[in-house]
């Protein structure tokens, strides 16, 4: 059988017991030693992995939170504007019919006469808050679609018509 190389070089005399019991000893501890980062190191980095998603998620919380809060804010902003405005409907036995578009059907909204004209010229526009349908100037609803901007709030605001002082009137005789 043959003798390993560390016996062999015993044998010759070339290296003593003593620093062969070394490398021995050497080889057998850095066997044991476990290749890549040790426990600790690997814990410390996953506590930070952690730490930084958690921090990640905690910023991302708050600034829903505060999307949410400026939402709400904003809108009782239009709602305090809205109530201060509002143009009454008229009497009962004086409302006609306003007819608007709604989603995809027309829907009838009984008014006073005058406020239906002025509804139709654009004078009034028609705002939808807490599931109710409110007439307010057109100033005002403008200032509330700038403050709601891209929250979903129903609004009807006819185009303004401008009235043609400069033409002349068509006279009724006049054929086609």
């Amino acid at each position: 059988m043959s003798k390993s190389l560390q016996d062999q070089l015993l044998a010759l005399g070339v290296a003593d017991k003593k620093t062969a019991k070394k490398t021995k000893h050497e080889k057998r501890v850095s066997a044991k030693q476990p290749k890549g980062p040790s426990v600790q190191e690997s814990l410390a980095e996953t506590q930070a992995k952690a730490r930084d998603e958690k921090k990640a998620r905690d910023q991302a919380l708050a600034a829903e939170r505060e999307q949410k809060r400026q939402q709400a804010e904003r809108l009782a902003q239009v709602r305090n504007m809205v109530s201060e405005h509002k143009v009454e409907r008229g009497a009962d036995a004086d409302r006609v019919d306003f007819r608007f578009p709604y989603g995809k059907k027309i829907r009838p909204f009984p008014v006073a006469a005058d406020v239906r004209d002025r509804l139709a010229k654009g004078l009034l526009g028609l705002i939808e808050i807490d599931g109710a349908i409110i007439i307010i100037p057109r100033d005002i609803l403008e200032r509330c679609r700038e403050r709601l901007g891209e929250q979903a709030v129903f609004t009807h605001l006819a185009a303004l018509e401008v009235e043609d002082g400069d033409y002349p009137p068509i006279p009724d005789d006049l054929d086609w």
